[in-house]
């Protein structure tokens, strides 16, 4: 019986092990995401102005999607419009949504879902974009960073991975950048997803 159980606890070290990849992950940057998120999340009013944002696009939250999503959200301020890329494997299929909502010439009180493509996409391409997101390191990028401003565009990279990441061994992650700088780490993500809209 004593075996039993040393074998039990030998083999459930080892599949933790397996689970908690050191990447090289700062855990003050880890901390300080989880603090960012838990606080967004207790803001009722910024949970509901969300919430509210993503039912006009027609969008899920990912926070509750089953299959692996990522979602960039390019987001206007000025004018509350947006364009919205998200890609997600569904068994072994793998697809993308383009979204645009509203715009410059479409007043902000009577903002639409202007356009809603839905795409194939090959399981290479699907590939390329998982092993981008390994060589950036997204699941330990800061969610934010100290560049911020009233108008402009903020760029919103999502992402939803129901099996938990290697490395951080959480389900979802978000890195929020206002007019980021082509040179930022996560751009190489974001640019990815426009282009495969462009294939």
């Amino acid at each position: 019986m004593h075996r039993i159980i040393i074998l039990l606890l030998i083999f459930t070290s080892l599949i933790s092990c397996q689970r908690k990849i050191d990447c090289g992950i700062n855990p003050l940057v880890i901390k300080s995401n989880d603090s960012i998120i838990s606080k967004a999340e207790s803001d009722s009013n910024g949970e509901k102005w969300w919430s509210n944002y993503l039912t006009k696009l027609k969008e899920p939250n990912l926070k509750t999607e089953l299959n692996e999503s990522y979602r960039l959200m390019i987001y206007n301020s000025m004018w509350s419009s947006s364009k919205t890329y998200r890609i997600y494997k569904n068994s072994d299929s793998f697809k993308l949504v383009f979204k645009e909502f509203g715009g410059e010439q479409i007043e902000r009180e009577n903002s639409t879902l202007t356009s809603n493509t839905e795409i194939d996409l090959s399981k290479k391409e699907w590939t390329e974009f998982q092993s981008l997101l390994q060589n950036t390191g997204f699941w330990g990028l800061p969610v934010k960073i100290d560049r911020s401003g009233l108008d402009g565009t903020t760029w919103i990279l999502e992402g939803k991975n129901p099996d938990g990441n290697d490395c951080t061994n959480r389900e979802y992650h978000l890195v929020a950048r206002w007019q980021p700088l082509d040179t930022m780490k996560v751009m190489e993500l974001n640019y990815k997803l426009t282009e495969l809209k462009e294939k």
